[in-house]
């Protein structure tokens, strides 16, 4: 991938072969048309984008997030902004325990109807040392699958829960789904959600989701950011999976994220 350079003085840059990109000379919380339309293109090609120096404000990060779709309230376990009069914003972090259930690959609330098609994560704390993210590209994971094993995946669905047991929040998506503005073809599963295929039996569904899972996350296919304070990031949830490392001890670490645009996945036929 090769940096795209507007006339302005804004630059994407590419930050993996994969995957990711950081843009420079933006500001989130007063984009023009052009702007939006310029981190839309860029987010639908890197995947993940980030957007260093924007200062911690959580207005910055609300404003931001309106330019990409209905703005989703957290789920009820998550601590958020209410008090502060951002609702939206949820709060991820060592002081409520919260940064811990990240440390799986995963995309973001995969076990409702509709997940956020988009979330975005304004770093406020970081620890001394540790604390990266990773990101993984899901259409690189289809592509590297043999044909005929691709070719078993479509139409079949695969149950989404939000913790391994009965009676709890879930959800059915298909395990291959299209992007509705490039039309390219991705995996949808995750590791920390997805508990098994639907039409397989026991046995079928835990071997070919051993399978996809380890592919899904090749090292190739990823990106690893190590954030700093005051950086936003967004990626496509639906297709981009990821991974908040916990490697940092006891010190504290603290993100907020919103999420937008709940839409169903579409299936790829």
């Amino acid at each position: 991938m090769t940096a795209i350079a507007e006339p302005t003085t804004t630059t994407i840059v590419p930050l993996a072969g994969k995957i990711g990109a950081e843009v420079r000379g933006l500001r989130v919380d007063s984009l023009t048309d052009a702007d939006v339309r310029l981190v839309k293109d860029a987010l639908y090609r890197y995947g993940v984008l980030f957007f260093p120096e924007q200062g911690l404000d959580p207005a910055i990060h609300r404003a931001f997030a309106q330019h990409f779709g209905e703005v989703v309230l957290p789920h009820e376990h998550l601590s958020n902004l209410g008090d502060e009069g951002y609702r939206e914003i949820s709060v991820i972090g060592t002081e409520n325990g919260s940064a811990y259930q990240a440390n799986r690959w995963h995309c973001d609330v995969s076990w409702r109807d509709a997940p956020s098609r988009f979330s975005i994560l304004h770093m406020q704390v970081l620890p001394e040392f540790g604390g990266d993210t990773m990101w993984s590209n899901q259409s690189e994971a289809l592509d590297a699958l043999s044909a005929p094993l691709r070719e078993l995946l479509y139409g079949l669905t695969a149950k989404h829960r939000i913790a391994p047991r009965e009676n709890v929040p879930e959800a059915d998506h298909p395990l291959v789904i299209r992007h509705p503005e490039t039309g390219r073809e991705a995996l949808f599963i995750n590791d920390l959600f997805t508990s098994y295929i639907n039409e397989l039996d026991a046995d079928e569904s835990a071997a070919i989701l051993g399978v996809l899972k380890a592919v899904s996350i090749r090292p190739e296919f990823t990106v690893r950011r190590q954030w700093t304070v005051g950086e936003i990031a967004i990626w496509d949830n639906h297709f981009v999976q990821h991974n908040a490392i916990y490697d940092y001890a006891d010190q504290p670490r603290r993100i907020h994220r919103i999420e937008a645009a709940p839409e169903a996945p579409i299936p790829a036929r």
